[in-house]
């Protein structure tokens, strides 16, 4: 059992599936919807959708790389991906568009890459490269390259808090973070990194607080809780606490 048919009858329940509390795992856009509908009556671990990179680069980036990390993306192949590449060189632009489409005619998958690369790419020039900042906090890419002058790396990382992932540095391309670096490779899509992170292990544990208080301890709280309820107007709250304790 697969699909968007598989979420509902986790969610729901079967014959022969009984049903669960929580849904975890990617799938495509009718998984992805799926569980979007069905929040509420079972919790998820996030949305994630089809891939999505953007790419910071300034003038020290390579054309070939960025093109490269670019064709990468795009061979996914659902035709949903999205491809950013932001820059502040106009010229840096051209090159790397350039040179993704030309690395293109080697690859076993090259007319379904040049075809996301025509239709799902969208570049953006912005004044100067610190700027991108604004850019990808606004679309909470699932990936953000930073191939920029390293001296800059830092400050422009730290100002980026919606990535799914951050791949830092040249040397860093998003296939580093998907197949060998180590973090969650289960990552927010489609602007949901404003309020979701990558999957975490504590994603699949629940918390619980435990409260527990002596009659001692009871009465020295028993001024401020008072005092709430007399200001919330809750005398009933406040005389579940004051019944417990002598009179004063």
């Amino acid at each position: 059992v697969g699909g968007a048919q598989a979420i509902a009858a986790m969610a729901l329940g079967t014959a022969s599936i009984p049903s669960v509390d929580k849904i975890f795992g990617p799938g495509n856009a009718y998984v992805t919807e799926a569980k979007r509908q069905l929040f509420g009556l079972v919790g998820i671990d996030l949305l994630p959708g089809p891939s999505e990179v953007m790419i910071i680069a300034d003038k020290t980036a390579n054309p070939e790389w960025v093109g490269a990390d670019l064709c990468a993306q795009a061979e996914h192949g659902s035709g949903k991906e999205k491809l950013y590449l932001v820059t502040d060189d106009e010229a840096v632009a051209s090159a790397c568009e350039r040179s993704a489409i030309s690395q293109c005619n080697g690859l076993n998958n090259g007319e379904k890459i040049r075809r996301i690369l025509s239709e799902r790419l969208l570049t953006i020039v912005v004044p100067k490269i610190e700027d991108a900042a604004a850019v990808a906090n606004r679309v909470a890419p699932e990936h953000l390259q930073l191939i920029i002058a390293d001296r800059k790396i830092q400050a422009i990382s730290k100002a980026i808090t919606t990535a799914g992932a951050q791949l830092l540095g040249a040397y860093t391309p998003t296939v580093i973070g998907d197949f060998t670096a180590g973090p969650s490779h289960t990552l927010p899509t489609g602007g949901t990194g404003r309020f979701f992170s990558g999957l975490r292990v504590t994603d699949f544990l629940r918390r619980t607080s435990i409260v527990r208080y002596d009659k001692a301890s009871a009465k020295r709280a028993s001024a401020v809780v008072e005092a709430f309820a007399q200001m919330e107007k809750l005398d009933a709250h406040g005389r579940s606490l004051s019944l417990r304790l002598p009179k004063r």
